[in-house]
């Protein structure tokens, strides 16, 4: 592995050309995006509402560096709530093809428009009645005229010195893929909870866990009465090790909050903790999230306020305190 050290030292003995080449690389790509900008949007709109409103699995295929980004491209319409899957076009003619149903939706990945392994299954696909929609690098070749739909994903160039090796052409299918992804979810008003929930594992998975499986509760919750003293207060926030404590009133419901914070300005005011409330001193107006949050909807509330806020109150329909979080709990396994 090549560690900062050595690419430095190398960069330094090329005088900067590697780094050069490295970036002039990126830029040929970026032009190739922005080229496909400048073009007119043809046929979009026509192709995302034809996808969105396809209740079958999306077929994508291609072959060799285009049959990768093909799957790319499945895999991302599958996340965002459209399913698809991916054919590679050299099995397909082999047997693979059966996967194919009457009138399924197929994009066909080509940067020559003349890929023999598509030309070959096209007649077949076109039996089918399938619809056929086309990210094509060559719009005049007979593949971008056998198709329903053809999206123009010309480059001027490929990044690589010889101009030859699919990165250019490539980057901007996968640009593209991803774009019609996502504006067909978008179209399907398909939202962050309908991703979280094709997601069940790692950090993703965690934010769907529901907030109730994660908060402190019963004897682990520092809470007090209103009428309570300061110095029993100092005792219930050390004893509960969140540095805070809720005030709550007979039944349960939440009505403020104390720190540590709180509890030390008193201290320095030189004020009697056996005299002062709880209910004098509690804060009112706190942030509190309900029961029935998911892991990712309380980091996102978290993230919306305008001050840092470490304990969090979960409390029922009824006002009434069911738990408290701290931030640490939510960051666990986030690694």
């Amino acid at each position: 592995m090549l560690t900062a050290a050595c690419a430095q030292s190398s960069s330094t003995n090329d005088e900067g050309g590697t780094v050069q080449r490295f970036r002039a690389a990126l830029s040929v790509q970026q032009a190739a995006l922005d080229a496909f900008l400048a073009r007119p949007a043809a046929g979009i709109e026509a192709i995302v509402a034809l996808i969105a409103a396809e209740c079958r699995p999306i077929v994508c295929t291609g072959i060799g560096k285009s049959g990768l980004v093909a799957a790319k491209m499945a895999a991302t319409f599958s996340s965002l709530g459209t399913p698809a899957f991916s054919l590679n076009a050299a099995d397909a003619a082999h047997g693979d093809l059966g996967a194919v149903q009457n009138d399924n939706i197929v994009i066909l990945l080509s940067n020559s428009g003349t890929t023999a392994e598509l030309l070959r299954i096209l007649p077949l696909l076109q039996a089918r009645n399938c619809r056929l929609v086309g990210l094509i690098g060559s719009p005049n070749s007979s593949l971008a005229r056998a198709v329903d739909y053809c999206i123009d994903v010309a480059v001027d160039r490929e990044a690589d010195p010889s101009g030859m090796a699919p990165t250019a052409s490539t980057t901007l299918q996968m640009a593209v893929g991803d774009a019609l992804a996502v504006a067909v979810s978008q179209a399907k008003g398909f939202t962050q909870a309908d991703f979280l929930r094709h997601h069940p594992a790692g950090l993703l998975g965690r934010q769907m866990i529901p907030i109730r499986e994660l908060m402190r509760r019963g004897e682990e919750m520092p809470t007090v009465l209103p009428q309570a003293s300061a110095a029993e207060l100092l005792a219930v926030i050390g004893a509960g090790r969140l540095g805070a404590a809720c005030v709550v009133d007979w039944r349960g419901k939440l009505l403020g909050m104390i720190t540590d914070g709180d509890i030390r300005r008193l201290i320095q005011a030189r004020r009697d903790l056996y005299a002062v409330r709880a209910g004098e001193i509690m804060q009112t107006d706190i942030r509190s999230i309900g029961v029935d949050a998911t892991v990712g909807e309380t980091i996102a509330y978290l993230r919306e306020q305008d001050r840092p806020i470490f304990v969090l109150p979960v409390v029922a329909g009824d006002g009434a305190l069911a738990g408290l979080i701290h931030s640490y709990d939510l960051m666990q396994g986030q690694s």
